[in-house]
């Protein structure tokens, strides 16, 4: 599947426009069965921070988030359709410019995830 990209402005004093302006940015893809699916290559330095998903099928399996060879976030999905499911604790979040942003199911269960990130 192809991925898709929004952009949405929020600013540092909590949307009262006084203040640097950063983009928050949401990247959302499928995983593909095992294998690992290209979500974006960053075009500059970037911060990853969240990532949720929503099971596409009743096969649970583990969704990891990685940032090129090193775990983002692994997130347990489980057996029921539909649910969404939110990545807790992040790690590596800092993704450098050139670096391939992936995903990878470690079953045949398949599931849409949404990564969201800000750019440095």
């Amino acid at each position: 599947m192809a991925t898709s990209r929004t952009q949405s402005r929020s600013t540092a004093d909590g949307g009262f426009g006084i203040g640097s302006v950063k983009l928050q940015n949401v990247a959302v893809a499928n995983t593909n069965g095992t294998t690992n699916v290209n979500v974006f290559t960053a075009p500059v330095d970037l911060t990853i921070t969240g990532v949720f998903l929503g099971a596409l099928d009743t096969t649970a399996g583990n969704i990891t988030v990685l940032n090129g060879s090193d775990t983002v976030v692994t997130i347990a999905k489980g057996t029921t359709a539909g649910a969404m499911v939110h990545g807790t604790t992040l790690a590596n979040a800092s993704v450098s410019a050139g670096t391939v942003v992936q995903v990878d199911s470690s079953s045949a269960g398949n599931a849409r995830v949404y990564i969201t990130y800000l750019v440095d």
